[in-house]
């Protein structure tokens, strides 16, 4: 019996080492790269993106290094590190007819945008639940853990061609830093911040927030 289980163990480490080697040495993540590099430039012109590497994750699912978006009017996104971790069962149906669906982890996220005052934004993780069905894009479930501002939403984008007219149906609450109200306050004195909300205790304050229209052109209101 012990010399079955070695064995069994044996094959085990070689299945596992073999394999291992496969992800490492033929995944083929440059011509992976290249696609998805192909699939923005067709979706959205004036953005460019870079991934370090791409490869498979212990999880079932794909792993991205450094990775960073850019686009011409000086907005830019990087992430040290995206995990995609898709549900197995649906990916070899029909999407039009059943969704597919898969949860992202992003890993020290960076965000720069032209804003007056805060123009860049840190989060140490975001994590968000998302599935999709024919045009459209569902996020069922998105949180974040920033320096500046902790969040959370939900909604939907429905998907448009060209890209940058898909529409925008998203709700959720944002929670600023008290290092980010005082910075804001000071930049606009006298103004103070509207609908501001607070729990039971008075102290988590957090703002409603909602953001329609199209990623061309989002619109941004507090509720």
């Amino acid at each position: 019996m012990r010399l079955s289980i070695r064995k069994i163990s044996a094959y085990a480490g070689c299945f596992l080492v073999l394999t291992g080697m496969w992800g490492v040495f033929l995944f083929p993540s440059d011509e992976l790269i290249r696609y998805a590099q192909c699939g923005l430039s067709q979706m959205a012109p004036d953005a460019t993106l870079s991934i370090g590497r791409l490869g498979l994750s212990l999880s079932p699912g794909l792993v991205m290094e450094n990775f960073a978006v850019s686009l011409q009017n000086k907005s830019e996104i990087q992430a040290d590190q995206i995990r995609v971790l898709p549900k197995l069962v649906p990916l070899f149906q029909d999407r039009k007819k059943h969704p597919l669906s898969a949860r992202l982890v992003l890993a020290e996220l960076r965000l720069e945008l032209p804003l007056p005052v805060i123009s860049s934004f840190q989060f140490k993780q975001i994590q968000a639940d998302i599935g999709w069905q024919g045009e459209k894009l569902d996020i069922t479930s998105f949180t974040a853990e920033g320096i500046q501002m902790d969040g959370s939403l939900s909604g939907e984008i429905q998907m448009k061609t060209p890209f940058e007219k898909s529409r925008l149906q998203i709700a959720g609450v944002v929670h600023l830093k008290p290092e980010v109200l005082a910075r804001l306050k000071a930049s606009f004195p006298g103004a103070g911040i509207s609908n501001q909300k607070t729990d039971g205790s008075g102290q988590n304050i957090f703002w409603p927030f909602q953001i329609t229209g199209t990623l061309e052109a989002p619109l941004f209101s507090l509720k």
